[in-house]
């Protein structure tokens, strides 16, 4: 039975890859299913991005590791990194490059000079690996705050804890993003509401939240793959939301139009 189900959920993801009238017929499943279908497809974008971003973390926190004894004395508050240094600190081994610069010195446009490098500037961390550059907000993180010291005391345990953050981490970003797709396909419900007036169909708007949540589908996947390949989507945000705004109207355009009375056609 729930072998079934599962099979019958990847059908409908790839029916959501190309068939506005096979999506259309779906508004009449009970919420349950769609609500599943959500959860599955976030696992399909966001376990692989977790990963991602998981052995990038883990490969800044080697080389902070082995270069912190001789980095300057910092502090990390409210997502800005400081400390006393007077010049930017860069040490190079065997073509990687490890760089710590609060002055403000090195501007995040400089790390394109480098091949292989591991920044961390005032305000970010900076990764360059294999042509690709990934950045990561200190803001992220700016309920916390950590010195030099802390940080050499919590690398000292953080090697055995790593074979069980990995997992949280790839769970913490799956929950985030799946959390956030619900809020997203709520809104693209709501704006549903005045494509069906719009195209005159006739659609109650639970099943405007069940078609939201399949015409996400190809948005969705795009911005996950074009994570996995560190390729940043200009306007992605305006992006997103225009191609799911079209793909639910091309859904609700698949419905019939409700039907004339007989003293309506006279």
């Amino acid at each position: 039975m729930e072998g079934d189900l599962i099979l019958n959920i990847f059908k409908q993801l790839f029916y959501s890859l190309y068939s506005p009238k096979m999506m259309a017929r779906f508004r009449f499943q009970k919420l349950g299913k769609p609500i599943l279908y959500v959860f599955l497809l976030m696992a399909i974008a966001s376990v692989p991005v977790g990963i991602l971003t998981t052995v990038t973390f883990t490969n800044a926190y080697g080389e902070l590791k082995s270069h912190i004894k001789d980095v300057p004395d910092f502090e990390l508050v409210e997502g800005e990194l400081s400390s006393d240094q007077d010049e930017p600190f860069i040490k190079k081994d065997n073509g990687d490059t490890f760089l710590f610069d609060t002055t403000g010195e090195t501007k995040p446009d400089d790390i394109e000079r480098y091949q292989s490098v591991t920044a961390f500037l005032g305000d970010r961390m900076i990764i360059k690996d294999s042509g690709t550059v990934q950045e990561f907000s200190y803001n992220n993180f700016s309920t916390m705050s950590f010195t030099k010291q802390e940080v050499i005391e919590l690398s000292e345990n953080l090697d055995d804890l790593l074979p069980i953050f990995i997992p949280l981490v790839i769970f913490v970003v799956y929950l985030l993003q799946t959390g956030l797709k619900f809020i997203g396909v709520t809104v693209l419900a709501t704006i549903g509401l005045l494509l069906k007036n719009i195209t005159q169909r006739k659609v109650s708007y639970k099943q405007l939240w069940v078609l939201s949540a399949y015409a996400v589908t190809i948005p969705t996947l795009f911005f996950a793959i074009m994570s996995l390949l560190r390729t940043q989507v200009p306007f992605g945000f305006l992006l997103y939301w225009l191609v799911a705004t079209m793909l639910l109207f091309m859904v609700i355009k698949e419905i019939p139009l409700p039907k004339k009375r007989p003293e309506e056609t006279k």
